[in-house]
Order: C-alpha cells, then structure tokens, then sequence
C-alpha cells in the first residue's frame, strides 16, 4: 500500500499537495522530493475541499499500477 503525505507543489504554485511516498525511503515522494516522515496524511484533512494532488507522483503512481496489472509474458517451453 502506498502512503500520502501533504507537501509543498512541484509547480511552483502556493499552497499544499498530495504526494504519494515511495515504498523503498520513508521520505521520498514518487516526484522526487522529500518530505518530513511525519506530515499530515490525507485522512488529517478529509474534508478540504480545496486539496489537491501533486500531477507527477500520480502520473508515476499511475505507471506502477500499470507496470503491476500487465500480463505476465507466457513462458513457453524450450
């Protein structure tokens, strides 16, 4: 399971983002920042209408989850 954590934008624009953390560092996104291993998690701020989401951490989470869900190749005997 992938975590979220509220972080500063990648786009140069104000305000926070949701960013998905890596699995193999506690405190890397998948957009390559890094963040405090203990910010806020998406379920501290349930009800901002106003949250967003970092476009590149989703865009790589996005390609892992398709990377995950393809077909095995068929292994054909020799």
């Amino acid at each position: 399971m992938y975590e979220m954590r509220a972080g500063p934008s990648t786009t140069g624009s104000s305000g926070q983002v949701w960013h998905v953390m890596a699995k193999h560092d506690a405190r890397a996104t998948l957009c390559g920042r890094k963040l405090a291993s203990h910010g806020p998690r998406p379920s501290d701020q349930e009800d901002d209408p106003t949250a967003r989401y970092c476009s590149p951490c989703m865009t790589a989470f996005r390609e892992i989850l398709d990377i995950n869900s393809a077909p095995a190749p068929e292994h054909r005997p020799a």
